[in-house]
């Protein structure tokens, strides 16, 4: 009987071991390979398209876009940040305006609902009432959705204060 039940148990084992030899022969481990040039493929035509198409367009120009009082919203702060910081030239930058004075310290982004006016180093200011939104380790932003807004936020502070860093530590996009 002890014959019978080691045969039994040896046949098994030869099944077993036959099941897996296809199982081996699958190709399973050269299908990813073959995935990874035409993935590496795919990512070169999104490298192009990160040229912005707003190179080479004015201040104006993107301006024209925006509707009622967010157009009105970007005349008052050009007008604001001219008066607190005459040093400062407009340009557009990352698809947006952006004032810089040794370097970049404020910007402006439409949404649906507000307009963003944001400091580079927003995160470094001082801001006792609390304005300024964001949790990032370097900017910060004023949530803007009305004309009443511009008149009830500090943004002068906030201009002094943004160009009066960049002025003591330079340019914030150049990370020492």
């Amino acid at each position: 009987m002890a014959t019978k039940k080691k045969s039994a148990a040896k046949k098994p084992a030869a099944k077993k071991s036959a099941a897996k030899k296809p199982a081996a022969k699958k190709p399973a481990a050269k299908k990813p390979a073959a995935k990874k040039p035409a993935a590496k493929a795919a990512a070169r035509p999104r490298i192009v398209a990160r040229v912005s198409p707003l190179k080479g367009t004015s201040v104006d120009d993107w301006a024209s876009n925006l509707d009622g009082w967010q157009a009105d919203a970007l005349r008052v702060l050009r007008a604001l940040v001219a008066r607190h910081a005459p040093g400062a030239t407009l340009v557009m930058k990352w698809g947006q305006p952006v004032w810089e004075q040794d370097g970049p310290f404020a910007w402006l982004k439409p949404a649906a609902k507000h307009v963003s006016f944001g400091f580079w180093r927003g995160a470094e200011m001082d801001d006792p009432e609390g304005h300024l939104e964001g949790d990032g380790d370097r900017m910060r932003h004023l949530k803007v959705s009305s004309a009443e807004d511009l008149e009830a936020l500090p943004i002068e502070g906030f201009v002094k204060q943004a160009v009066a860093l960049n002025g003591d530590k330079g340019d914030p996009t150049k990370r020492k």
